[in-house]
């Protein structure tokens, strides 16, 4: 059988190819060994065609010899089935080893990688040429979406017995007892017990509550305590930058954030102490702010890729889900539901937590007990059902601002999980410096409400 013609500078392997469909006519068990090898991985039409011609002759349970291959193509038709037979017989002889075929299944694939890049770069040219009415922003993020997927490449997951797998089991058990994890720490002993270890990379968490119950002084706590180990960007679409950080000095530093953003006297030695302290603190910490008013979730995405680039990433903060904007639908609930599936995809695309608060709706103020409940969520459904840990945010003492026994007293109720338990972390709320701790002794009883108020320092 002639050969095809084959492009110039095409990156390509004839001879890899051809060890391969070889080495499977000859020792049809070579079939193990093709990993994720595809038909569109061969460059040439005849090769494609014989390696599928071979495998679904072995997936029914038939002999995939030059003979029986020749016989099933011919049967087929087709251009290059001139002088078939020979070529086949030629491919079985002259493989140097079929031991040898997971090289030149390598070699394979490695070359039809290099042709894909050459692909996405012709798409590229092609997307940035015409724009079908697509802005700048738009096209990079779809360019950048082409690189991802070229750069992820399949691996077969093949079946494997209980006690292969247990194997990795005990490697992880020990490596947790040695102090190490995919785990992520909050920084925070009760969160990390709750979620077997801390955040990990894919996770959309959800933290959720009615407002001025803390939640940005929650995340942001919990961003500054990760960040001393890991690469944190906060998007906050409610506060300046300069606000967060003012906020994140009085956290680090125990300032009061009256003291900061008032005037601090000459004489305060332990007010510029605590400054100084705090100063020092985030100067070692890896926490960004990109305070981006009503950012869309595409200009999100393509910042959080950027500073994956350039810095690393392992968690992002959206403060908060209701002001983004340009989400899909005409309906609220639709847009709050797009912004929750961008965001689950895009931790799992950059391998990152994604912490994203959001709004409870106002039934919880009209009912007796006033902890608040999953269907509380504002706007979508779908916040629920993309999430993979929801935790909801209350302050007793935001109703009941007499009682002194429920004063700066929060919970934390994680109300789903998917690889974990549900339960309450009671807490300690430091209004004036933004700070949240460990609450001590006993779960504090709620007083018959008289009235409602708000403490100074809303979160």
């Amino acid at each position: 059988m002639s050969n095809m013609a084959e492009n110039v500078g095409t990156p390509q392997s004839i001879e890899a190819e051809q060890a391969v469909l070889g080495a499977l006519l000859r020792v049809n068990d070579c079939v193990d060994k093709m990993g994720d090898l595809q038909a569109k991985h061969f460059t040439r039409e005849d090769h494609r065609a014989i390696y599928t011609e071979i495998l679904a002759l072995i997936k029914q349970g038939h002999p995939a010899d030059a003979v029986s291959v020749w016989a099933s193509l011919e049967a087929r038709g087709g251009t290059f089935t001139a002088g078939l037979g020979p070529y086949l017989n030629q491919l079985a002889q002259s493989v140097p080893s079929a031991a040898n075929v997971g090289k030149y299944v390598a070699i394979v694939v490695d070359r039809a990688l290099l042709r894909g890049v050459m692909h996405m770069a012709d798409s590229i040219n092609g997307l940035a040429q015409n724009t079908k009415g697509r802005s700048a922003d738009e096209i990079l993020d779809a360019a950048q979406s082409l690189v991802t997927s070229l750069a992820e490449r399949r691996v077969r997951n093949e079946p494997r017995m209980i006690r292969e797998i247990l194997g990795s089991v005990m490697d992880g058990i020990s490596d947790r007892a040695d102090g190490g994890s995919i785990a992520m720490s909050t920084g925070m002993p009760a969160f990390d017990r709750l979620f077997n270890g801390g955040l990990r990379p894919g996770q959309l968490v959800i933290v959720a509550g009615r407002p001025s119950m803390g939640k940005t002084a929650l995340t942001s706590d919990i961003g500054l305590n990760m960040a001393e180990h890991y690469s944190v960007l906060n998007f906050s679409m409610e506060m300046e930058g300069q606000e967060i950080a003012s906020r994140a000095l009085a956290n680090r530093g125990r300032v009061a954030l009256s003291s900061i953003l008032g005037q601090i006297g000459p004489e305060d030695s332990a007010a510029w102490a605590g400054v100084t302290a705090g100063v020092i603190k985030l100067d070692d910490v890896r926490f960004a702010i990109d305070d981006t008013p009503a950012i869309t979730l595409l200009e999100l995405r393509m910042k959080a890729k950027a500073w994956k680039r350039r810095h690393g990433l392992h968690v992002i903060i959206v403060d908060y889900l209701g002001l983004m904007t340009g989400g899909e639908g005409d309906k609220r609930h639709e847009q709050i539901g797009s912004y929750s599936r961008g965001l689950k995809a895009l931790a799992k695309e950059l391998g990152v937590a994604v912490i994203a608060l959001a709004q409870l709706n106002r039934q919880v103020e009209g009912r007796p007990d006033k902890r608040p409940m999953l269907s509380d969520l504002r706007d979508s459904g779908e916040i629920e059902q993309d999430a993979d840990i929801v935790m909801l945010v209350h302050r007793p003492e935001m109703y009941e601002p007499e009682n002194e026994d429920v004063r700066g007293f929060a919970e934390v109720l994680i109300r789903k999980q998917r690889s974990g338990a549900l339960g309450d972390i009671p807490l300690r709320f430091e209004g004036a410096t933004c700070r949240f701790e460990q609450w001590t002794g006993g779960t504090p009883s709620p007083a018959a409400p008289r009235g409602r108020g708000r403490e100074r320092f809303d979160a």
